[in-house]
């Protein structure tokens, strides 16, 4: 009879947890929809993650600082913390996922999670990162131009920058983003500013 109470309590659990994820998530995308007029919350496909760590160990194994803009849960900013022992500022403006992230971020040392607009902290750092990593809309990609003199590799995720080349391009290999009802295909985008 224990068993079967502690199973049913496991599962209304869960069913709970993931109600209340849901809820939040919802309620995220609708605040970046309306609120903050951004592009909501995407996850990172893993696969990219996995690419975007084999290049940084690869070509940028001396990085020491990382900035991951619009990190959401900063997942992705925890992974590469993780595989490359550089330390990741991971800057995020939603509430609820800034906070999950920095929950998160007391199990991974190096990496550090902000609950700010990432434009207004780049504008008043001083700090320069060895790279910079973003996965914004087109139209915030191309506002990281502005910071060249701050970010030394930038890293767009699925998103080019208008106008500007590439040194590197690496196609993830399946799957889409979509923006204003266009596919974007699942690609890394590596500029050199510095």
């Amino acid at each position: 009879m224990y068993m079967v109470n502690f199973t049913v309590y496991s599962l209304l659990l869960l069913v709970i947890t993931i109600e209340l994820f849901a809820f939040v998530y919802i309620f995220e995308h609708v605040m970046c929809i309306y609120i903050y007029e951004q592009v909501p919350f995407v996850m990172t496909p893993k696969i990219t993650q996995k690419l975007l760590v084999k290049e940084i160990q690869k070509h940028y194994s001396k990085a020491k600082l990382i900035c991951e803009i619009g990190s959401g849960y900063g997942i992705m900013a925890r992974f590469i913390a993780k595989k490359t022992g550089a330390k990741v500022i991971a800057l995020e403006n939603m509430p609820i996922s800034a906070f999950f992230s920095k929950v998160a971020d007391l199990f991974q040392k190096n990496s550090k999670t902000i609950k700010c607009n990432a434009f207004d902290y780049l504008d008043k750092t001083k700090q320069t990162f060895d790279i910079g990593i973003a996965y914004l809309s087109p139209h915030d990609s191309n506002k990281l131009l502005k910071y060249k003199n701050k970010i030394k590799t930038l890293i767009t995720l699925d998103f080019a920058i208008d106008n500007m080349t590439p040194t590197q391009i690496i196609n993830v290999g399946h799957g889409y983003t979509y923006y204003n009802h266009k596919p974007y295909p699942h690609k890394i985008y590596i500029y050199k500013l510095q």
